[in-house]
């Protein structure tokens, strides 16, 4: 049995993966993974293939076991592995709240590499892993310093992985979207807190996550999706981080 496995698939770039992934038929089973039971069993009933759904929150260690023990169970083919599950939240170090703090390296980064962990042993030649990076990966941050930290583990770690499963046949794609016209950035937006109430350009969930298949097929260790973020990429590696962050600050008084 051939297997698509998505976090995060409740809502905005993990659904979009897996309903563009399920008219491609390429793999007889989706799982669903995210805390919204509701949310996944709609997506699940609206998908014109076979669907599991595991409520798991991959903060906790309940969500890991949940997951790897219907992997050690079922031992499927996991042709598809999509990591779409994490959150921002904007604010300086005094306006975010510790759980939040530690939720988003729970999530967006040792949740990631845990399940990326257990289910790559289950992944024959030819499966793609997507590692979900940001646009925001690539320079500190201020009020927005855990999230991008978090994501500059994802770019460095997905890159690395790379290497390490060639010999199997596998690749590893690091999605890096710029600002997506999700619920991220109304959830990322905490009363009180430093960061803009919208980023611009937004960008449409469906043309990116077509990119990002794309490709993860063609084997790309990195996707990063429209002219603006592919120019802050070549800005980040030429200007020093000083000048990025005064940008970036700016941007933010002006959002």
């Amino acid at each position: 049995m051939s297997v698509a496995l998505i976090t995060g698939a409740s809502s905005g770039i993990g659904m979009e993966f897996a309903q563009q992934l399920a008219q491609a038929q390429e793999v007889d089973e989706f799982w669903l993974v995210a805390r919204r039971k509701d949310r996944l069993e709609a997506l699940a009933a609206s998908l014109p293939v076979p669907c599991r759904v595991i409520v798991a929150d991959l903060a906790c260690e309940d969500g890991i076991s949940a997951l790897k023990t219907a992997l050690e169970a079922e031992k499927p083919s996991v042709k598809w592995l999509i990591c779409a599950a994490g959150f921002g939240v904007f604010g300086n170090y005094a306006q975010v709240p510790e759980k939040q703090v530690l939720g988003m390296i729970d999530v967006n980064v040792k949740a990631l590499v845990r399940v990326t962990y257990m289910t790559i042993p289950y992944m024959p030649a030819g499966g793609h892993v997507l590692e979900m990076g940001s646009g925001s990966c690539f320079t500190p941050l201020p009020n927005f310093n855990v999230y991008a930290s978090s994501k500059a583990f994802v770019l460095h770690f997905g890159k690395a992985l790379r290497y390490e499963v060639k010999k199997q046949k596998l690749t590893v794609t690091v999605f890096c979207p710029g600002w997506v016209d999700t619920e991220f950035l109304g959830l990322a937006q905490p009363e009180g807190a430093n960061g803009p109430k919208s980023m611009k350009p937004l960008l449409k969930v469906e043309p990116i996550v077509k990119k990002a298949i794309r490709a993860c097929r063609r084997g790309r260790v990195m996707c990063v999706t429209n002219w603006y973020t592919k120019m802050q990429h070549v800005l980040f590696k030429i200007l020093p981080d000083c000048i990025l962050t005064k940008l970036w600050l700016k941007m933010q008084r002006n959002a």
